[in-house]
């Protein structure tokens, strides 16, 4: 399933690594689609199982902070 999340705190392209790295690497079952700096947001394919918690822990692992996730 996809979902978007909607992220605050990422100031620069290095943020966007940072982001990918942790949501690809670090969390079984998700795929990063798109991360937009300017939207604040990354869109990720995410498996049967993989909690909306889990994706909340792994963005504040950086220090940034969700604030919303929409299935698309």
């Amino acid at each position: 399933m996809k979902k978007r999340l909607f992220i605050e705190g990422m100031h620069c392209a290095n943020c966007v690594k940072g982001l990918e790295a942790v949501l690809n690497e670090d969390i079984d079952g998700v795929k990063v689609d798109r991360i937009s700096l300017e939207e604040k947001y990354a869109d990720v394919d995410v498996e049967d199982g993989v909690t909306d918690e889990a994706l909340k822990i792994a963005v504040e692992e950086l220090d940034f902070k969700l604030v919303g996730i929409e299935l698309l």
